[in-house]
């Protein structure tokens, strides 16, 4: 059966669908080229999903198949206040091209706009071009003058510091 003419259901994520929601973030690793940088745990995915830090929506299919997903959480601008991020959106390749990617997207919009979020942000890779395209397709502004930094790992954990510690 072709993906567009599956009877698709999109419902938010609980604690019995992170071992779908984590097979999906893998799969997106893989896609991006950086499987081993995925570490989380299932365990460590239910607590953060049951604190409040994200919220998922899984797409799924009659089978009880996990076709795609879209993961957000709060973010804080000392310009706008409230924000959004979506951190994952991922469809499953034979599922591609079909609308699953959009209505993933627009339950993100949704969340945002429900919890008075000023913006919504997101990254895409920049090789990635069909993504690129379906996100200026939907009016995006993909900002190329601010450049993402972050301390991971190491540079993290390892930080050195000059001054006294606060926390």
């Amino acid at each position: 059966m072709e993906a567009h003419s599956v009877e698709i259901m999109i419902r938010k994520a609980t604690a019995a669908d992170v071992p779908a929601v984590l097979g999906l973030v893998r799969t997106l690793a893989e896609f991006e080229r950086a499987p081993h940088e995925v570490t989380l745990t299932e365990s460590q995915m239910v607590a953060d999903l049951e604190s409040g830090h994200f919220e998922a929506w899984l797409a799924w299919n009659p089978r009880g198949e996990a076709l795609g997903l879209v993961l957000c959480h709060r973010r804080y601008s000392t310009w706008k206040g409230l924000t959004a991020h979506l951190e994952d959106l991922v469809v499953l390749e034979s599922y591609r091209g079909h609308g699953l990617g959009r209505r993933l997207l627009e339950v993100a919009v949704a969340w945002a706009q429900s919890i008075g979020a000023q913006r919504l942000h997101w990254e895409v890779l920049d090789w990635n071009q069909p993504a690129i395209d379906f996100y200026e397709g939907l009016g995006a502004d993909l900002n190329r003058d601010w450049i993402p930094c972050r301390l991971a790992g190491d540079a993290l954990t390892q930080f050195t510091f000059r001054y006294p510690r606060l926390l």
